[in-house]
Order: structure tokens, then C-alpha cells, then sequence
């Protein structure tokens, strides 16, 4: 018994080692080498300008909506962290208005780094503002070995990707690297979307049965609207667990990591797309603040 009880305690201490999220951080100069050295190369547009993301966790959106506007402008001089920023057209933008920001770029799939790295060498922005970039790639649901701490962070079309385990676990951890008084500006999909819409009758009943997690699916593909999705489109599309959002359910979850709720709405798409724009109320976007005093 004694043994087995030294197994089981190595063991479990093993694998809390492996699953504690270590970054993987790259200079610029060494994100440009990786870009170069696996011959990367950005996926052409959709139709409505989305760009899918190479592991098939959504796509980036052709337009700046209001929330990330909104990060833009705070950023100034400022440390910011973008979560899931795949190719990197958030960041490029802040530097190419504020190249004193020092900008920290993240993602589970590194090749989307090296990728965003490339995008702002070709964009020519300034070299003061190529130095104050890093990248780095982890898992924001893991327990985090990092110790930047940040004045705002932007989370665009990352959280409905998370289970509600995940999602506790990823705001945890954004409260815990921002700065006193700093900002998490979010982006999320809710059920009112086309490509979706089967969904929406059921997600309605769930809200009035009072679920804690209304949207939350373990595929999509049963609330898939074919007619409205593309066979190219089909074909990235994860059938991991999704989880619709709205405005009350990420009200709820950021007061109760000790968030102070600025804004939370829900809001239509900034383009026009025949597979997702439905009514207006496509997407929802939350700012926030961590409370305390800047001098903390």
C-alpha cells in the first residue's frame, strides 16, 4: 500500500509539472527565423475577409470592432498582452499609432506568431516599435509560469472556445496578469449568428431554465446551418465543445473573479458576412477593470 502511495503521489506530481503552461517566448528576430525556416505562409481571405486560423480555432476579422478600438486607444505607452492574436493585425495596428507600446503577443499555435511577426516586418513599422514585441505562445486555461504583469489585454473570439472549467480558469488568470487598474477588453460569439441559428430555440429554452452556461454545445455540427457554410468552410470547422456567449453570462463571470464591469453588450458584426450576420446581436463584448490602486 505504502508503495502504491509513493506511485500515485510521484505520478500526480509529474503530471502537475506537465500541465503547468510554460511560454515559449521568441524575440522578433527569432519569430522572423521561424517564419522563414518552416516556410509559413498567411491563408488567403474568405469571402467576407475572415482569415481561418491554421488550428482550426476560428478566424481573425477583417474589421476592428468596438471593443478592440477601444483596446487600441488605451494601449498608448502602455504594456499590453493580446490572448489568441493570431496574425497579428491588432497588434500592427496599435504600433503603427503608438510605436512606445510594448506589445505582447500570444497564442496557442506558434506558427500564428511567426506568421505576425512576418506581417509587421512587411508593414515597415518603426524599429523602436519591432523592439518592444514578444511573442509568446501557451495555453491561457494552464496554470501559468510567467511573470509579466500588464496594463491591458485583449481576448477576441477566444473565450467561446472554452468549456466553463476553461473559462474560469482563463479570466483567473487574466485578473492575475494585469496591473491594478488594468483593463481585459473581450470579444465572444453568441447564438445569434446565421451559420448557427438551429441553436438559438434551444439556447433561449436553456436561458429560461436558468443555466449557468446557456450556450455551451459538445459539437457544433448538430447546429450547423449547411445552406449558410461553404464545404471549404465545413471542413475547419472543430467539432470540439463551443460555448455561445451573451451579455449576462460574462457579466456574471468577470464579477465573480473581482472584475469591475465597464461595459458588457451585446452588438452586430463591424462587416457583412452570409454566413454569420443574422440580427445585431452577433457578437459580445465586455471591458473591465481589476481594481486596486496603481501603486500596488
Amino acid at each position: 500500500k505504502s508503495m502504491k502511495k509513493i506511485f500515485t503521489y510521484t505520478f500526480l506530481l509529474v503530471l502537475g509539472v506537465i500541465t503547468l503552461s510554460y511560454a515559449q517566448e521568441y524575440t522578433f528576430d527569432q519569430a522572423i527565423e521561424q517564419y522563414t525556416k518552416l516556410d509559413l505562409k498567411q491563408p488567403v481571405p474568405e469571402e467576407d475577409g475572415r482569415i481561418q486560423t491554421l488550428n482550426r480555432k476560428g478566424a481573425m476579422s477583417p474589421q476592428l470592432d468596438e471593443a478592440t478600438t477601444q483596446f487600441i486607444e488605451f494601449s498608448q505607452d502602455k504594456k499590453v498582452l493580446e490572448v489568441g492574436g493570431a496574425y497579428g493585425k491588432v497588434m500592427i495596428q496599435v504600433l503603427k499609432k503608438y510605436p512606445n507600446t510594448v506589445y505582447h503577443l500570444n497564442d496557442l499555435d506558434p506558427r500564428h506568431l511567426f506568421i505576425a511577426a512576418h506581417q509587421a516586418k512587411e508593414y515597415n513599422l518603426a524599429d523602436k516599435a519591432l523592439k518592444n514585441i514578444k511573442f509568446f505562445a501557451f495555453d491561457i486555461t494552464s496554470p501559468l509560469q510567467i511573470q509579466e504583469r500588464y496594463d491591458a489585454i485583449l481576448m477576441a473570439r477566444v473565450l467561446h472556445f472554452f468549456s466553463p472549467t476553461q473559462l474560469d480558469a482563463a479570466i483567473s488568470n487574466i485578473f492575475h496578469l494585469l496591473k491594478p487598474k488594468g483593463r481585459v477588453y473581450v470579444i465572444a460569439i453568441t447564438p445569434y449568428v446565421k451559420r448557427y441559428e438551429s441553436f438559438i430555440p434551444e439556447y433561449e429554452k436553456r436561458v429560461l431554465s436558468q443555466q449557468e452556461y446557456p450556450g455551451y454545445v459538445d459539437s457544433l455540427e448538430v447546429w450547423l446551418n449547411k445552406p449558410a457554410t461553404t464545404p471549404s468552410q465545413q471542413a475547419v470547422i472543430s467539432d470540439e465543445p463551443f460555448m455561445f456567449l451573451d451579455d449576462n453570462v460574462l457579466r456574471k463571470v468577470f464579477q465573480k473573479h473581482g472584475f469591475n464591469i465597464i461595459t458588457c453588450k451585446m452588438v452586430g458584426l463591424s462587416y457583412v458576412s452570409s454566413s454569420w450576420s443574422l440580427d445585431g446581436r452577433e457578437n459580445v463584448i465586455l471591458i473591465a477593470e481589476k481594481p486596486g490602486h496603481t501603486g500596488d
